[in-house]
This record gives structure tokens, C-alpha cells and sequence, in this order.
């Protein structure tokens, strides 16, 4: 039986905190919860928020400076430590990548050496950053949130002009999603609209829906991870501990065996039972 394998993404983010340190812990923890990478995040702060979103008095609880931009910055890892990140990564067995915000990130982490990149929703329309990341030829995650069909056929484009290698991903951009509206029927119809796989990147706050992602095509699964939902940070709740992402790996992996044959005939374990019951 050929069973497919759903690719599984740790997202770690920023949940991090801005310590290269944690940030290795996470990686290995990933990699122990049997997900197929681990995924960070890139920006340049200057860059992609305006002058008055950096300056913007940032008086969460979850903050990391007084201005909306010292805290983006005190979020972000130098060259080195991300290469460190990187090595580290290596070492263990489990490829690392990022999304990236903005150009200078984009070229940034094509310099790094990953083996692909990720556009989240809020990004789908800047097509400057598109064309940017199309132009580098390497395969690309593209989140779909918060988008018309109209937005996502243009970004398609772009990549199929070049022939870039995509995988869409259905994503509702709340945080934490309902069940309700996490809209996975959305997987197949994209895969027929696109002609492109399909996979899912999900902000819900449980392990119970990934697998039926997978039983409607997804090709993919990414979900945020941390090592304590408790931790300041804004995505650390809506994040799984190392617990859940194992069940969600263990539940995925059950599906794609459950999945089995499309086609319907007698299997070898039933011939005995047929056997007992029919005679033949």
C-alpha cells in the first residue's frame, strides 16, 4: 500500500522570545515530537511596519519593548545566531526555514541556505515581496488567510510564471480559530481551483482537526509550537506543548494509514472471516 506522507511543521515563530538558546531547545523538542521541520520567522522591523507602527506604544503584556518596534526588534536573531540556529538544526536531523516579512528577510534567509520559505496571509498581497521571493526558484509555502479568491489567483501567478514549486496553505487568520471557522472543505476546492497541493496551517487551540485535514487532501500541517502555552508571548496560547504535538503527529500518521485503497475489493484479513461467514 502506498501510504502518503503528510509533511508536519513545528511553527515556532517568536515564541522563542528572542533567546538563540531557547530557540535550539525548541528544535530538538520539535524534532522529538517526530514533525518533519521547524519553522521560525524573519523581519526586518525598519522595514515592514511604517514609521508610526514602530514608534506605536506597545503596552501589552506580551511585550518585549516600549514601542511596538523595539519589541519586534528585540524578537529577531542576528546573521550569526541564526546560522547557529541553522547548524544546530543540521546537526539534529530536521530542516529549519522561516516567513518571511519583508525583502531584505527574504534575501536573508535565501543567503542562509533554506531549503524553502514561507509567505504568511498578511502577505499575500504585497507583490513586491512576491515577485522578490519568486525570482529565487526555491519551493514556497503560501498561507491563504484573510484572502478573496481574487488575491490569491494573482499570487499563484506570480509563482506559476516562474514555475516555482508551491503548496497553498487553508489558513484562518484568528487567533485562536474556531472550529467553526478553521473551513477545512476549503482544502479540495483550492486543490482543484490551483492545481496546486494543498495543505493546512491551523491557529485552533486543540489536536482533534489536523487529521481530517488530512483525510480532505492536505498535503501539509503546520502548528504553532512552544514548550509552555504559559510563557509571555502573543501566539504562546493559541500554541501546542510538546504533548499535543505529538498527538497531532501520532493522530496525522494513524490517518494516512487509515486512508488506505480508494478502490474497494476483499483484503487479505477479511479472508478468513469471509471464510467462517459466507463459506468461500
Amino acid at each position: 500500500m502506498n501510504v502518503p506522507h503528510t509533511y508536519i511543521i513545528a511553527e515556532i515563530g517568536c515564541n522563542h522570545q528572542g533567546n538563540p538558546d531557547l530557540f535550539k531547545q525548541m528544535i530538538l523538542k520539535a524534532k522529538e515530537c517526530g514533525v518533519d521541520a521547524v519553522k521560525g520567522q524573519k523581519r526586518t522591523p525598519r522595514e515592514c511596519l511604517t514609521p508610526e507602527q514602530y514608534e506605536r506604544p506597545y503596552n501589552s503584556p506580551h511585550s518585549f519593548g516600549k514601542t511596538y518596534g523595539e519589541h519586534r526588534e528585540a524578537l529577531e536573531f542576528t546573521r550569526e545566531q541564526w546560522q547557529e540556529a541553522m547548524t544546530f538544526a543540521d546537526d539534529v536531523g530536521i530542516p529549519l526555514f522561516a516567513s518571511a516579512f519583508d525583502i531584505t528577510s527574504a534575501r536573508f534567509l535565501r543567503d542562509l541556505g533554506v531549503e524553502m520559505i514561507k509567505l504568511g496571509s498578511g502577505q499575500v498581497t504585497h507583490y513586491d515581496l512576491l515577485e522578490e521571493i519568486a525570482s529565487f526558484g526555491l519551493p514556497v509555502l503560501l498561507s491563504t488567510g484573510m484572502s478573496t479568491y481574487e488575491e490569491i489567483d494573482k499570487m499563484v501567478e506570480i509563482f506559476k510564471a516562474r514555475k516555482v514549486p508551491i503548496t497553498l496553505m487553508q489558513c484562518t487568520s484568528s487567533y485562536p480559530c474556531r472550529y467553526e471557522d478553521l473551513n477545512l472543505r476549503v482544502i479540495p476546492t483550492l486543490r482543484e481551483r490551483y492545481g496546486v497541493p494543498v495543505g493546512f496551517s491551523g491557529h485552533h487551540v486543540s489536536v482533534a482537526v489536523d487529521a481530517a485535514a488530512v483525510a480532505l487532501g492536505a498535503v501539509a500541517v503546520e502548528r504553532h509550537f512552544t514548550l509552555d502555552r504559559s510563557w509571555k508571548g502573543t501566539d504562546q496560547a493559541l500554541s501546542l506543548e510538546p504533548l499535543g504535538m505529538e498527538k497531532v503527529v501520532k493522530y496525522i500518521r494513524a490517518t494516512e494509514l487509515a486512508l488506505g485503497d480508494p478502490e474497494k475489493h476483499v483484503l487479505e484479513c477479511e479472508r478468513p472471516v469471509r471464510l467462517k461467514h459466507r463459506g468461500y
